[in-house]
């Protein structure tokens, strides 16, 4: 196999951060992979980065996990709705664009395509693949949902795609930021180095099978999380949150995105954009990316290019609204 792809799509997790802002119990940026990466919390996140390429990555369409995973598995902001279904789940009644998998084995009709994680997002077909799918419940352990797909690959040696989307990560929305000693889902802080484990589980598995060295690995995510903002504060005060408790609470993704850093010692808005759910996670690394790729930074991209820059990768015709970064 001269090249394969493993796709790792991590729930909620934030890319990036305003590197001004910190949390009171950690004394760090908010929960993201670039900030807990440049404070030495996330060596596994830091060795993919430091050997691959990372990109500020925004979600400007609509930060919601249907969505999300639609424009990831699509590279378009453009939705089908179907007239009278829940606005949430609108676009997920027949597939309207190519996705990423099923362009794959086309392009490559001898290798195998597979998808392993959550069962929304098999059923709604965007990353349905055409040699196996399994999903299960919407948050069914990540680390089972791992082993499931390590035992796939090393039972179909000639696998071309592989996508693994690890969901749990989502139950950290309403949670708080930091609570000591949490285990996972319980807190945003702890959650996000246990996400660095299972990197490391991955990136082990494919060296020992020897397949690290022709492997892309791609990372991204759907959507962040408010935190510090005036949405997040205003959801704080609707769920009952203490005052005193809101620099510490983490909202979920909802509307508005477009959202403004708090100020909270003048209990204000700042009047700074920060649109929290909009910050995504975009990680292009692997053993087959040129050496002389290793350590850029891509000051702007967008979720639509996620899919087309693994079709550059992987030599697949692929049409899109976004564009490769490759």
């Amino acid at each position: 196999m001269k090249n394969r792809c493993l796709i790792l799509i991590l729930d909620m997790v934030a890319g990036h951060w305003d590197a001004d802002i910190t949390t009171p119990l950690t004394g760090l940026e908010p929960p993201n992979i670039l900030g807990y990466v440049n404070a030495g919390k996330l060596p596994v996140f830091k060795e993919c980065m430091e050997k691959g390429i990372f990109v500020n990555s925004w979600n400007m369409g609509i930060c919601n996990t249907p969505h999300g995973q639609k424009y990831l598995a699509s590279g378009t902001y453009k939705t089908k709705s179907e007239p009278g279904g829940n606005p949430y789940w609108k676009m997920i009644n027949g597939l309207d664009s190519p996705t990423i998998l099923s362009s794959c084995k086309l392009a490559y009709p001898q290798g195998k395509v597979a998808a392993f994680g959550s069962d929304a997002w098999m059923q709604s077909g965007w990353w349905k693949a055409p040699d196996c799918t399994m999903g299960w419940g919407s948050y069914f352990s990540d680390f089972l949902t791992s082993q499931h797909a390590f035992n796939w690959m090393q039972a179909n040696p000639d696998w071309k795609m592989t996508l693994l989307y690890l969901a749990q990560y989502d139950k950290t929305g309403n949670c708080p930021l930091f609570k000591k000693d949490a285990a996972y889902t319980n807190d945003k802080h702890h959650s996000l180095l246990q996400l660095d484990k299972y990197l490391w589980q991955i990136k082990l598995f494919l060296e020992e099978m020897n397949w690290w060295d022709e492997t892309w690995l791609f990372i991204g995510s759907d959507h962040g999380c408010h935190y510090g903002c005036d949405v997040a504060v205003a959801e704080g005060r609707k769920r009952g949150i203490p005052e005193q408790d809101l620099s510490n609470y983490c909202a979920n993704h909802q509307e508005p995105y477009d959202c403004f850093s708090w100020d909270f010692k003048k209990n204000q808005s700042s009047g700074k954009r920060l649109d929290c759910a909009r910050r995504t996670l975009f990680i292009i690394s692997g053993g087959a990316l040129d050496k002389t790729l290793h350590g850029q930074k891509i000051s702007r991209g967008e979720i639509i290019d996620f899919a087309p820059t693994i079709a550059s990768a992987m030599g697949i015709d692929f049409k899109a609204d976004g564009k490769s970064l490759l």
